[in-house]
């Protein structure tokens, strides 16, 4: 069953050997980071679910990693120190891909084999690791199309099967808001950058999901984000659950909105 929920950024600067002396500036994002980390290890998941947005070969089905080994590297960015290896649920994996033809929604759902992971997860799961004895982890990844209200659905869906599990899981959608807030961002700068922001955490505060839902894709793309679907997808796992919103923090010192959030379960 569901016991945690939270929504995380993936800046590559929140990684010390990558943002060295620029880390002071995401400190805010950290510390959210190590809160969230430390209601993991007073839950004790025995399953982390986290969807990332940069799956590694895009797809018009959602993948599912059913690799029994994940290995994280941040190599690209040119950390050579930064590793991750880290057991998958692979037992997870397999009953959601075998109820890929058994969903009413008409989605597609692959399973893939891929030891590497994307850097979306790879980020979050460095802070969300640690000190959880036992942990295993699964990653699961949005179609490449733009259909928030699809990837809702496909949430929906996990949450039976997760429902039926007798495992703990917690769910961790990775994501990142606008991309062009400031002139501090590579991706430039963008007038519906900060609308974009605004509408989805004023959306998430009030729990209005139909507006999450019907972000128009001409914004999406206007701001660059990275963040609606896996968001979508944490939001339908959560359909008619009783859970309270916490916005542990929003921040952009670089450009690109890092919105950090909790929901909090109702027992």
């Amino acid at each position: 069953m569901i016991k945690f929920a939270a929504l995380c950024p993936h800046p590559p600067l929140a990684i010390p050997a990558i943002g060295q002396n620029n880390i002071t500036k995401l400190e805010t994002t950290i510390n959210s980071l190590q809160k969230i980390n430390d209601e993991l290890i007073s839950i004790k998941p025995d399953t982390l679910v986290i969807i990332s947005p940069h799956n590694q070969s895009p797809s018009t089905e959602f993948s599912v990693n059913a690799s029994p080994k994940y290995f994280g590297s941040l190599e690209n960015f040119g950390d050579l120190a930064t590793k991750l290896e880290l057991a998958a649920d692979t037992e997870l994996a397999e009953i959601i891909g075998a109820g890929s033809t058994k969903n009413t929604e008409n989605f597609d759902i692959k399973l893939i084999n891929e030891e590497k992971i994307d850097y979306g997860a790879t980020i979050p799961l460095f802070y969300l690791t640690q000190d959880i004895i036992g942990l295993k982890i699964l990653a699961i990844h949005p179609t490449i199309s733009y259909d928030p209200q699809k990837n809702y659905n496909f949430g929906k869906h996990l949450q039976k099967i997760f429902k039926n599990s007798d495992k703990k899981i917690a769910i961790v959608a990775s994501g990142d808001l606008s991309h062009k807030i400031s002139g501090d961002s590579p991706a430039g700068t963008s007038p519906r950058a900060k609308e974009f922001d605004h509408t989805l955490i004023k959306s998430l505060k009030r729990k209005k999901i139909n507006e999450i839902l019907s972000i128009d894709e001409s914004l999406s793309k206007e701001a660059e984000e990275c963040g609606l679907k896996p968001i979508a997808i944490l939001l339908g796992a959560l359909h008619h659950t009783a859970y309270t919103p916490q916005i542990l923090s929003y921040e952009h010192p670089f450009g690109i909105g890092y919105l950090t959030a909790e929901m909090i379960l109702k027992n």
